[in-house]
């Protein structure tokens, strides 16, 4: 059970170092396996924005080889599967700070958290998990983004722009555990509290274009 969950905490990081989250006026940005879209509204130079993203992965383990059957009374092949396909929902918050302006240029700061919503459906051997989402519960995940950026303006109402940044996912599992421990000085056994916890975490850079759109007359 510790297994799984460390795997699901594994492949939700290695999913979000393949995407990116997008920012908003209103906007959309293509990624490498997703595609993203913000709201946000456009005060000056400084964007307010809430977006969302959403991803599947999935993940499939098989292990095979050899045991001694004590009802067969000989060595049988075997084999034991897993199978982990996983939902990410990440709504997140952010803001985009125009730094720069010339003309129809304009560079910008981009700044934004998120904190993912995981659902999965985990099958083990080809029987499906039914507490697989109440696993879940004890990871812990968080995400950023911190960009620079640059938007070519047509007019007040439209840009084009194009981003590079730096993205940090990170997550976190950890549990207690009781245990029967025989202790040889009182020749007796004794219950021991146990903690596991695992973190992972990636930052890779990323790259990506936007489309935006901005309501209203503007400046």
């Amino acid at each position: 059970m510790k297994m799984k969950k460390v795997l699901l905490l594994i492949a939700v990081c290695l999913m979000f170092s393949l995407n990116g989250y997008s920012q908003f006026s209103f906007g959309v940005a293509p990624g490498l396996s997703t595609n993203s879209a913000y709201f946000g509204f456009k005060a000056g130079k400084v964007v307010p924005y809430v977006g969302f993203q959403f991803a599947n992965a999935r993940v499939s383990t098989e292990f095979t080889g050899e045991e001694y059957d004590f009802t067969e009374l000989d060595v049988v092949p075997f084999s034991e599967e897993m199978k982990i396909s996983g939902n990410l929902y990440l709504p997140n918050l952010g803001i985009k700070i125009f730094a720069v302006e010339k003309n129809k240029l304009k560079a910008y700061f981009n700044l934004s958290v998120a904190k993912p919503i995981l659902r999965a459906k985990v099958e083990e051997d080809g029987e499906e998990i039914e507490d697989a989402n109440d696993m879940l519960k004890d990871i812990k995940l968080f995400a950023g983004e911190f960009g620079f950026g640059v938007e070519y303006f047509f007019d007040n109402n439209f840009s084009v722009g194009g981003e590079f940044g730096l993205r940090y996912v990170g997550g976190k599992y950890s549990s207690t555990y009781e245990d029967d421990v025989y202790n040889e000085n009182t020749d007796s056994y004794e219950t021991v509290e146990f903690k596991d916890t695992f973190k992972a975490s990636v930052s890779p850079t990323y790259t990506k274009i936007s489309l935006n759109f901005y309501f209203g007359s503007g400046e």
